[in-house]
């Protein structure tokens, strides 16, 4: 038999990992917070609940004796029912330990709950917006020619797009929202489950001193590790009398540290995801927009950046803003400066503009002196071409207009032959790896 390579196995499996977390990291409609609610709290649910579990099949759940002869062996269908109505009796009144047997399930669901988040964002998400950003994230280590193109790519999506972004804003902090009412669900569920006993498990157990004598400490309250289970008539396993049993639940020495763990991890996660709620809020002040939009000024640079901040945010919207915060991170501090000072021109968005003037198509001016052969009027419109205005024709007989429609059709079967070719090389560049082979032939 060959050996198992588990070095080989476990770096596919991260691979694979990794490939798949790749688009979800840098989508505009996600976050390291959202991720710390679908991903690494689900994690932590779902070990719990196989550890739960796990205990359940592999070790003795509860042990029962009778109350008026410790020497009998108390029968299953005794033992079925202590683990589901144990109780304590405390001062004369009875609390039923119901979530004994229940808690791995409970464990279960809530881990479900805690991927609604992830559903949220993903059904969110802004399909071209999300592809520019992988794009970026993939080429951000490329300090080449290529960080140029990604730059003119860049501000060329976002002056055509200018002031459409609201939404993205929105439902960013919507899917934050969602992941915050997860949290409270939660902790609902559990203070539920618990009989009250959750919301406050931390705060008065702490500084969690024991008492292993008489079991009356807040942990030892919540989690009783010896009970009651009582037969009654009604049970209809007995005949008229009562059964009095008592029993020791094993599991709730693993409960109590499960919970306690759990309390901990979700009064953290909550109180990050109501900072990040208070922070995605700010970003509607102006000088958090500025500080945050901020960059190093390179050395070739006369101006302030922060007068080019204030410029660029007077043509900005709140979702154009957040495009920006989203796209600084996969530039450098000189090629984020560049684009900043493309949209820092207060006539941005006036008839005459020069940045509007470079990526938008320039349409020949028509008047009726004007004639135009037939192919002209029927050549197809390519957007990554800018139109030059055309010659008036005036032909002067019909064999000289002959020659000058096949010397216009040969001309433009050329040009879209030689623009096909650069939009291919572009895509090349932009999204295929570099061979050595490509890269020694740059370097020459």
């Amino acid at each position: 038999m060959n050996r198992i390579n588990f070095n080989e196995i476990l770096k596919s499996v991260l691979g694979f990992c990794r490939s798949r977390t790749i688009g979800c990291c840098v989508s505009p409609c996600d976050g390291f917070v959202l991720r710390m609610h679908y991903r690494w709290t689900f994690v932590v649910f779902m070990a719990c609940f196989l550890t739960v579990w796990y205990n359940w099949y592999t070790k003795e759940d509860i042990v029962c004796v009778s109350h008026f002869n410790a020497a009998v062996d108390i029968s299953p269908d005794y033992l079925n029912i202590c683990l589901s109505y144990p109780y304590t009796d405390v001062n004369g009144s009875r609390r039923y330990l119901l979530f004994y047997r229940w808690i791995s399930f409970a464990l279960l669901i809530i881990a479900g709950i805690y991927r609604i988040p992830r559903v949220v964002s993903k059904n969110l998400e802004h399909a071209r917006t999300k592809k520019l950003l992988e794009d970026m994230a993939s080429n951000a280590f490329r300090y080449d020619v290529l960080e140029k193109a990604i730059l003119e790519r860049v501000s060329n999506y976002i002056l055509f797009n200018f002031k459409t972004h609201n939404g993205l804003y929105w439902k960013y902090l919507f899917a934050y929202i969602v992941a915050l009412v997860t949290d409270v669900i939660a902790f609902w569920c559990f203070d539920f489950i618990l009989q009250g006993h959750f919301l406050q498990y931390g705060i008065k157990s702490f500084p969690f001193h024991r008492d292993p004598q008489n079991f009356t400490d807040y942990i030892s309250t919540t989690f009783p590790p010896f009970a009651s289970c009582e037969l009654t008539p009604e049970h209809k396993l007995v005949s008229a009398r009562k059964e009095v049993i008592g029993c020791h639940l094993t599991l709730m020495e693993l409960y109590e540290k499960i919970f306690l763990g759990l309390w901990f991890w979700l009064i953290i996660l909550t109180t990050i995801t109501m900072a990040n709620i208070i922070f995605v809020l700010s970003m509607n002040v102006r000088c958090v927009q500025a500080r945050l939009l901020n960059t190093a000024k390179p050395a070739h640079v006369q101006d302030r950046v922060y007068r080019t901040v204030h410029k660029v945010l007077n043509n900005c919207k709140i979702g154009d803003f957040y495009m920006l915060y989203c796209i600084k991170p996969y530039m450098s501090h000189t090629r984020f400066y560049e684009l900043l000072q493309r949209l820092s021109d207060p006539n941005l968005f006036n008839k005459g503009s020069e940045e509007l003037g470079k990526i938008q198509p320039q349409l020949p001016q028509q008047n009726d002196s004007t004639v135009y052969s037939d192919s002209q009027l029927q050549m197809p419109r390519n957007r990554n071409t800018v139109l030059k205005q055309a010659k008036p024709l005036v032909p002067q007989n019909p064999s000289q207009k002959l020659d000058i429609l096949s010397h216009l059709q040969k001309q433009h079967i050329l040009a879209q032959k030689s623009q096909q070719n650069e939009n291919n090389q572009e895509e090349q560049r932009l999204l295929l790896p570099r061979t050595e082979e490509t890269v020694i032939g740059m370097e020459k």
